[in-house]
């Protein structure tokens, strides 16, 4: 497969729904940003269905995934939105050749599970915002957009981390996503071989015990062995129990961490965070003098 390629106007895009349902309303503010950037956009033929919280059944969703990445006029698929649903389609695409065609897939948080499966088959992808967030508007909203484009458009990453060690400096292929998705995939053919890799970790709405409990689950896995380095994104909106677990996510992470001798990053713009920036995954990054760079191209 060669080296994926930036967009250009006039490239053909798919937009699918894997997970939750979506409305055509949620759906207008991304459309519209397609036609802005002549972007001939293919809907997935459920995007808009509904079954139970989904917006169609697995095999429903799976063949619109399927349909859109074996399409070679179609250049990038974009996820609708998260929730649930992705881990359900695997076993129903082991018929899809996805080395046929080089495109990227974007999207976060349950899209993690596409992005192992696609990064442990040597296919770069783009960790950031959904169609969904095209239309919620906040302080970042036209950053984000912004810098999908600069990613998509230019295959430009550079992401500066205030607040960190300035002294920092690592690089190795950046693999990881949502905690949760990571730690679901243990085991699995999409649990991700970290050696020598930058590791990214971000999740929302989590028990902190969970997060203790998952942190063992890598640690004892051997994921968290042999980093090149750690980053933590958003670790947003973490629930604690009547009784207090002790500890901040950020805390539990650094704790498994202690005595490995791995460089680590927190509070990194990335994930369920207001400022969710783009990360190629799959991909060579390097981090020196407080910022992230990466070039989006294979081994």
């Amino acid at each position: 497969m060669g080296s994926l390629t930036p967009l250009k106007p006039g490239d053909h895009v798919a937009l699918i729904a894997p997970a939750r349902a979506v409305s055509r309303q949620e759906m207008s503010a991304f459309i519209q940003w397609c036609k802005e950037k002549n972007l001939i956009l293919h809907e997935g033929q459920h995007l808009y269905g509904q079954h139970h919280q989904f917006s169609g059944t697995a095999e429903e969703r799976a063949s619109d995934l399927r349909e859109a990445w074996q399409n070679p006029d179609i250049k990038a698929v974009f996820c609708a939105r998260g929730g649930y649903g992705c881990v359900q389609m695997l076993e129903l695409l082991e018929d899809v050749d996805w080395k046929f065609g080089a495109k990227w897939l974007i999207g976060f948080s349950d899209i993690t599970t596409l992005h192992l499966h696609l990064n442990k088959l040597g296919i770069p992808t783009l960790h950031g915002p959904m169609a969904i967030h095209w239309g919620i508007q906040h302080a970042y909203t036209a950053e984000n957009i912004k810098r999908t484009e600069d990613a998509l458009f230019r295959l430009k990453i550079e992401i500066a981390c205030e607040n960190s060690n300035n002294q920092l400096k690592f690089s190795g292929k950046l693999l990881g996503g949502n905690l949760s998705l990571i730690y679901a995939a243990l085991g699995t053919p999409e649990q991700p071989d970290t050696d020598n890799c930058v590791f990214f970790l971000e999740d929302l709405d989590e028990y902190l015990y969970h997060v203790d409990r998952m942190m063992v689950a890598l640690k004892r896995a051997g994921l968290l062995k042999n980093l090149a380095g750690l980053i933590v994104g958003g670790m947003t909106d973490m629930k604690d129990n009547a009784v207090p677990f002790g500890k901040t996510a950020e805390e539990i992470i650094h704790h498994h961490m202690t005595g490995n001798n791995i460089p680590l990053i927190f509070n990194f713009p990335a994930g369920h965070t207001p400022k969710n920036t783009c990360l190629f995954m799959g991909a060579e990054c390097t981090f020196e003098n407080g910022k992230l760079t990466q070039q989006p191209h294979p081994d």
